[in-house]
């Protein structure tokens, strides 16, 4: 089978900084001509989003002649303006993780008399991140740990935002290869599960979960092992949307795969329990690409019979601000920039979330003379905030 790459998501690492416990998160191509991001619109609010619907940009017709905007119906005849009440999971602001690799260096930046180098990085330290989960827990400890930093966001009464990375051959064994076996990876998702349950609100989770970053896009060469994958991801997707979590699979980017191969893949994927699926994960897409891309992705699910409850998306803003590489280059490329800060949107159309799903100043492994994939690399953060667009 032919693989198609355009960047490898670096694995956590834990931090050797003299902090507090770090648990650190992880882990294009010719930009158009307009590198600035798009305005905020009615809407939307920092660290808030958008619910039912199909949303696109006002007007777009999409290549299947399927017309999607605020307010209008889209191919199922739900409206993007529907009058339903918008989730807390939107309303309230996201959730501000004080233990990030970021936030560690910012500490000791400031301990050794660096200030300067402290104010550039708490511009990174500060906004919501995500919080990532993989094989670096064991699965026993992985339940205390999920629920624990649950209750951390509840207690602020805000939307915690997790990732999880453990697929079978993650990766496909490369910079970031691991994850549990066939075998242990269910129970994992078990605990996973749990974690959430204890730390919901009246029984029903309030988080939004990322699964599986790469999984679903990539191609190892191997039918049988592909199929597995999508059968573990399915399986996953139904457990964790039974706690109340809002669960989105992975989707690439606008410049890896086409919409119609893209929906294909999160249908066996179990699109169908999910609330929708993430693109531009640890990639730097523009944001007016990548809702394009989306809308796209949406009208092919919709031609599939994929209702519009289960289309909605996230866009991984944490270091698009100047968009792609010419060149597609994704391992730490130069002089890129912090994108849009994560916000939710409430206006009613299918963009749930801008998030920071990879953390920004985290390696995508050893190129540009940076660390392994997912150590801090401080001269890459200071860059992204030097060419950040917020």
């Amino acid at each position: 089978m032919t693989r198609r790459r355009t960047r490898l998501t670096a694995l956590p690492v834990r931090s050797a900084l003299p902090v507090a416990a770090l648990v650190v998160g992880l882990v294009g191509l010719v930009p158009p001509a307009h590198a600035a991001e798009p305005a905020q619109g009615p809407g939307l609010t920092d660290g808030s989003v958008v619910s039912d619907g199909v949303v696109v940009s006002d007007g777009v017709v999409l290549s299947d002649g399927v017309v999607l905007s605020d307010g209008m119906a889209s191919s199922d005849g739900s409206s993007g303006a529907a009058a339903v009440a918008a989730s807390p999971r939107l309303t309230q602001k996201l959730y501000l993780d004080p233990d990030t690799q970021a936030a560690a260096a910012v500490d000791a930046a400031r301990a050794a008399g660096r200030t300067s180098v402290a104010k550039r990085l708490s511009l990174i330290s500060t906004v919501p991140q995500a919080r990532w989960f993989g094989d670096w827990t064991t699965v026993g400890a992985t339940r205390s740990e999920v629920a624990g930093y649950v209750r951390a966001a509840r207690a602020k009464s805000q939307t915690p935002v997790l990732v999880l990375y453990a697929i079978p051959g993650r990766d496909c064994g490369l910079y970031s290869a691991g994850g549990f076996t066939e075998k242990t990876y269910p129970r994992w998702i078990t605990q996973v599960a749990k974690g959430l349950t204890d730390g919901a609100v009246r029984g029903s989770s309030r988080a939004l979960v990322v699964l599986e970053p790469d999984a679903l896009m990539l191609d190892c060469d191997d039918d049988a092992a592909d199929a597995r994958r999508d059968r573990l991801i399915r399986n996953a997707t139904k457990e964790l949307a039974a706690t109340g979590a809002w669960v989105y699979l992975e989707a690439g980017n606008a410049r890896w795969r086409t919409p119609a191969d893209t929906a294909k893949r999160l249908r066996a994927g179990g699109i169908a329990y999910a609330r929708g699926f993430a693109t531009n994960i640890s990639n730097f897409g523009f944001t007016t690409s990548e809702k394009a891309y989306a809308a796209k992705v949406a009208a092919r699910l919709a031609a599939a019979g994929v209702s519009a409850s289960h289309r909605h998306y996230v866009i991984d803003t944490s270091r698009n601000g100047r968009g792609p590489m010419a060149d597609g280059e994704w391992c730490n490329p130069p002089k890129r920039g912090l994108g849009a800060h994560p916000r939710t949107f409430t206006s009613g159309g299918a963009l749930d979330a801008l998030l920071w799903i990879k953390l920004p100043g985290e390696s995508d492994g050893p190129c540009h003379g940076a660390p392994g994939a997912g150590q801090w690399w401080e001269a890459g953060a200071l860059e992204l905030v030097k060419y950040r667009r917020t």
